[in-house]
């Protein structure tokens, strides 16, 4: 196991003065009143930290009610759950994403790391480079990303999605080998997942070019099957070392679920197409055969207690608490719970479903098993049963089923919705009415996020909503 570096002050580690480090930043020697600008380890600090709070944010919240792990029954929620969102909502995930310690951030990291030879270093920002921007790409389709961070540039134009694709898997190739060159000196405890750890950031970035090839698999087919599945192959292998978002129970550096719902309580629940799956079935028949149940939702407060989005009732049993309210988040709503960003779990349900796809059954059911070895690992659970609802499964039947247990198996995370686009499994309920919100086609899940409306006013080259697109170029079709 590798080690996990965790430290109780992160906001304060980005609060630091910004006192010079002579390896990156020259003394002002023209100016004594200039600010020196922050050294390498700084900016490393701060993404991360922008990393996780973008991770487990706005997207996060609306890609889960959309597909329905999770429901909006208050307020702007309630009208989310509709698709009913605007520009605006979207400024959240486009500031962070570039700003705020984002994209311009970790490239002045990365120069520093370039400039003094540290290349292991070097390799670990471009990761997490590539990670942020293959994530923007997955929701926005084009974006700017060769221009955005020349500051002659006001207008960076928008890169196709197919080029900023192409651009990350590069990126992640040439993270691959930084980090196998293990050159100069590491981040250690700055590094607050992996202690600086080669070995575990390559199968990070094996993860991720793996998940990249999946995105276009509805447009170019069996050969990015092909290309995930000899990814995959060489990414996390063990639930040790997920890469995982760093919490406490600190007020500052809490999980986004848990502060969510401390400042909008009652604005989400639990949704009926996730509990059904992992509780048995619907709320006269529910045999508790899968212990996530009592792990994903808990107890719900106030008003809205008991409420379960599709269900009459709230009211399921859990092991050991057979009249159990439970609509809301149970451990993933504590603060100190540490969200996956790339697991073990979605690498094996990456390597299952491609085996499935290119015909090799008895491949995909031991890697749909291996997945589940890695929620085990993760939860602390027994999922026997589970397991063995894979034996004597073969063609469609087999490729619903891993998709069903990657939607639970991969919870609050954005690849569910990326899945869904792909593959249209698990099936969702039929949508509510009033659902029409231009660009998105009224009972149609969106296949896309609109441009946040703070990047439309300061960038001519992003259009108004009304004039773009309802799906990426690597979704044409919907479900």
């Amino acid at each position: 196991m590798k080690p996990r570096i965790v430290r109780g002050a992160l906001w304060a580690a980005i609060l630091l003065p910004l006192t010079g480090c002579s390896d990156f930043v020259a003394p002002p020697e023209s100016d004594p009143n200039q600010v020196p600008a922050a050294n390498v380890n700084q900016l490393f600090v701060g993404h991360q930290v922008n990393t996780w709070a973008w991770h487990s944010g706005t997207g996060a919240r609306f890609s889960m009610n959309w597909m329905q792990q999770l429901g909006g029954v208050a307020r702007q929620s309630a009208d989310h759950e509709k698709y009913s969102v605007s520009e605006i909502d979207m400024n959240p995930m486009w500031n962070p994403a570039y700003r705020q310690g984002g994209l311009i951030d970790v490239r002045k990291a990365q120069s520093a790391a370039q400039e003094a030879g540290w290349t292991l270093y070097l390799g670990i920002l471009q990761v997490h480079e590539a990670f942020l921007m293959g994530m923007m790409a997955s929701l926005f389709g084009d974006i700017p990303y060769s221009e955005a961070v020349d500051p002659e540039i006001r207008n960076p134009s928008l890169d196709e999605q197919a080029s900023v694709y192409s651009g990350v898997q590069s990126l992640l190739d040439q993270a691959i080998g930084n980090l196998q060159s293990g050159g100069g000196t590491s981040p250690g405890a700055n590094d607050f997942n992996f202690g600086g750890d080669a070995a575990s950031w390559i199968a990070v970035a094996h993860t991720l070019k793996a998940r990249f090839h999946l995105h276009w698999v509805e447009v170019d087919g069996t050969s990015r099957y092909q290309q995930a599945l000899a990814e995959a192959q060489q990414g996390i292998s063990d639930a040790a070392d997920n890469w995982n978002e760093i919490r406490s129970s600190s007020s500052v550096e809490s999980n986004s679920w848990y502060l969510w719902e401390q400042r909008r309580e009652g604005d989400i629940r639990a949704n009926a197409v996730l509990v059904d799956l992992v509780n048995g079935g619907t709320p006269a028949d529910r045999s508790d055969d899968d212990p996530r149940a009592a792990l994903y939702f808990g107890p719900a407060k106030g008003d809205f207690a008991g409420q379960i989005i599709g269900h009459t009732t709230g009211v399921f049993s859990t092991e050991g608490d057979p009249a159990g309210d439970a609509s809301w988040l149970a451990i993933p709503g504590q603060p100190d719970w540490n969200a996956p960003i790339v697991t073990c779990t979605e690498t094996q349900f990456i390597i299952a479903e491609a085996q499935s796809a290119l015909g090799s059954d008895a491949a995909a059911i031991a890697a749909a098993k291996a997945a589940l070895d890695c929620q085990e690992d993760q939860w602390g659970v027994d999922l026997s049963d589970v397991k063995a609802e894979f034996d004597g499964l073969a063609g469609q039947a087999l490729f619903d089923k891993i998709m069903e247990q990657k939607f639970v198996g991969v919870f609050l995370n954005l690849e569910v919705w990326n899945d869904f686009k792909r593959t249209c499994t698990p099936a969702r309920d039929a949508d509510p009415t009033n659902r029409a919100t231009p660009p998105y086609v009224n009972g149609e899940i969106p296949g896309r996020f609109i441009y946040g409306q703070t990047e439309r006013q300061t960038n001519e080259n992003i259009p108004p909503a009304s004039a773009q697109s309802s799906r990426n170029d690597n979704d044409p079709s919907s479900c």
